[in-house]
Formats: C-alpha cells, sequence, structure tokens
C-alpha cells in the first residue's frame, strides 16, 4: 500500500474521531439548496435568454462567413490564371524558364525574359505552319510533313534567311533548274546566223 501524507493522515484522523464522539452532531440543511435550485434556475433563465441572442448571432456570422467564403472563392478564382492564360500564350513558360536556367546562359534568370521569348517562339512557330498549311494544300493533303515545311521555309524571304544553315529531315530540295541546263530552241542556225555544216 502507498503510504500516504501527513495532511491525508491528520484527515482521516480526524473523521474518525468525529465518528467516534456522539456529542459532535451533524450540520443540518437550513434550506441553502432551495435558494441554490432558485438561483440555478436563474441562471438557466439567463443562459437560455444568452443563447437565444448568441444563437441568432451565430446565425447572422454564418450568413457573413458564406458571403465572405462566396467572396473568397471568386477571388481565388481570379487570382488563379496562370502567367501563360494572362500572356494568352499556347506554349508553356515554366518549361522555357527551365531551359533557360538549366543552359546556363546567365546567373539569374527574370520572368519577362522567359514571357518574351516564349511570345517569339510562339510567333515563328505559327508562321512557319501558316505557310506550311498553305502549301500542303496547294498539294491537295491534309497533312503537313517535312516536305511542306521545308517548302514553305525556302519560299519566305526572310525564313529563308533566317534558316539558312537548317537542314530539315525529309524536306528534299527546292525545284530549281539552271537555266544553262535548258534545252535550246532548235532553229537550223546558231546565234550568229551562219549555218552549221557536218561535211569535213
Amino acid at each position: 500500500t502507498l503510504a500516504m501524507s501527513r495532511p491525508e493522515e491528520e484527515e482521516a484522523q480526524l473523521d474518525e474521531e468525529m465518528a467516534d464522539d456522539p456529542d459532535v452532531e451533524e450540520p443540518e440543511d437550513d434550506g441553502d439548496d432551495g435558494d441554490e435550485d432558485d438561483g440555478d434556475e436563474g441562471e438557466e433563465g439567463a443562459a437560455t435568454a444568452a443563447g437565444s441572442s448568441g444563437a441568432a448571432a451565430v446565425a447572422s456570422s454564418s450568413k457573413k462567413a458564406a458571403k465572405g467564403i462566396a467572396k473568397d472563392k471568386d477571388a481565388k478564382e481570379k487570382k488563379a490564371r496562370s502567367l501563360q492564360d494572362r500572356c494568352n500564350l499556347t506554349l508553356p513558360i515554366g518549361r522555357i524558364t527551365k531551359q533557360l536556367k538549366r543552359g546556363g546562359y546567365a546567373k539569374r534568370v527574370a520572368v519577362g525574359g522567359s514571357v518574351f521569348l516564349t511570345s517569339v517562339i510562339e510567333y515563328v512557330t505559327a508562321e512557319i505552319l501558316e505557310l506550311a498549311g498553305n502549301a500542303a494544300k496547294d498539294q491537295g493533303k491534309n497533312r503537313i510533313l517535312p516536305r511542306h515545311i521545308q517548302l514553305a521555309i525556302r519560299s519566305d524571304e526572310e525564313l529563308n534567311k533566317y534558316m539558312s544553315n537548317v537542314t530539315i529531315a525529309g524536306g528534299g530540295v527546292i525545284p530549281n533548274v539552271h537555266s544553262q541546263f535548258l534545252p535550246r530552241k532548235s532553229g537550223g542556225k546558231d546565234a550568229g546566223g551562219v549555218e552549221m555544216s557536218q561535211e569535213f
């Protein structure tokens, strides 16, 4: 058994002495419990009144919270637009930024630089695809082939200059025959007007 502390031992001894002593009388209840009950009822009434007012306050605060949540959702939906959507670009800005950082061209890469480079790449790509689509349509094809891209680039002066050192696999060559290789007109006489004799 655990040893009891001194204050607990003293209280236990006093309780035993009071129980053994017949002269000690237990205190009588003077109706304090009734007064306490009345006080409890008053407290309960006040609590119900406070509860009703609190419920109204909670309801109004819940409505305000619901409105606030709706506004927050709308704000988040407005703020949730990515940089790519705000710039109205199709190509991914994040991937180009990653490649710029991986390339080690500079110690730091600004957001504006990656957006600018993405827009330039998208513009050049759209230009080439438009010309290649026209070339495919002229040949009656529904699919753009490397041959069509080659024809599109070499037919445009600026793109040809820009991509002069680029070789497109499967693109072929531009149809061109030098003027000296074209057959001469047959007239029986050469340019000097002298008839050539084949007799020796």
